[in-house]
């Protein structure tokens, strides 16, 4: 499992995959890039300090993912496997599964499409400091108005947006999980990104990000379980 926004623990994690242990199924969570132990010195909290340190984080994580899945399969002899993620989290699991060579399940839960409806469209979009992006442009370019700051996030965000991957190869195995009240990602998103890989399928929770995955914690677990029997099994090579 990849570490989703604000996520310095293993706590909320750990409490979805520990109980999967009944079902024969083991769990590996990855910290995050900028979170917990990886967090650099200057940076307060969940709060990064450059647009840059966000797509970075991304692509750290991805690659990271994408490296213990490959381990898992050749070195240690895992014949099933899946990546599942909640909210940022959920973003990377979907690119990770897109990626991956051969099937996986890929689970993204409570995420968008895009980070660019996550900041400029849900509630994030209220505690970006976009004065102080337009401070940092303005030493370079003529001043630019709030709505010139937010379009230039808009031209660097589609660099995270799910619906430009590769279908996953197996898309009968992603599954959604999306919540009814999600304040930050919009229902149109999650349908977006289903669109954009046929075959897949959205489940959904009532509730908003929080609270829906605090109070349906097993229809995020039966995902799992349903995504990985979706998958053939194959002889383990060790």
């Amino acid at each position: 499992m990849v570490a989703g926004t604000g996520d310095h623990t293993f706590e909320w994690r750990l409490r979805l995959g520990g109980p999967l242990l009944k079902e024969n199924i083991a769990t590996m969570v990855l910290e995050g890039p900028f979170y917990g132990q990886r967090r650099p010195t200057q940076q307060y909290g969940a709060k990064l300090l450059c647009v840059s340190d966000l797509l970075l984080l991304g692509r750290a994580a991805i690659e990271e993912a994408r490296s213990l899945l490959y381990w898992l399969d050749s070195e240690a002899g895992f014949c099933k496997m899946g990546i599942c993620g909640l909210s940022m989290g959920g973003v990377h699991a979907a690119m990770v599964g897109s990626l991956h060579p051969t099937p996986v399940a890929t689970l993204p839960f409570l995420s968008p499409h895009s980070a660019v409806v996550a900041f400029c469209e849900g509630i994030l979009k209220h505690g970006t400091a976009w004065e102080a992006l337009g401070e940092d442009l303005a030493k370079r370019e003529a001043a630019m108005i709030l709505e010139e700051v937010r379009e230039r996030m808009h031209n660097v965000l589609p660099l995270a947006d799910v619906t430009r991957f590769p279908i996953p190869k197996n898309p009968d195995a992603v599954i959604f999980v999306a919540a009814t009240d999600d304040g930050y990602i919009p229902k149109h998103s999650v349908l977006e990104l289903q669109k954009a890989w046929p075959g897949s399928e959205v489940r959904w929770v009532t509730g908003g990000h929080v609270s829906s995955f605090l109070l349906h914690n097993g229809e995020f677990r039966r995902a799992i379980i349903d995504g990985l029997n979706r998958l053939e099994w194959k002889e383990s090579p060790l």
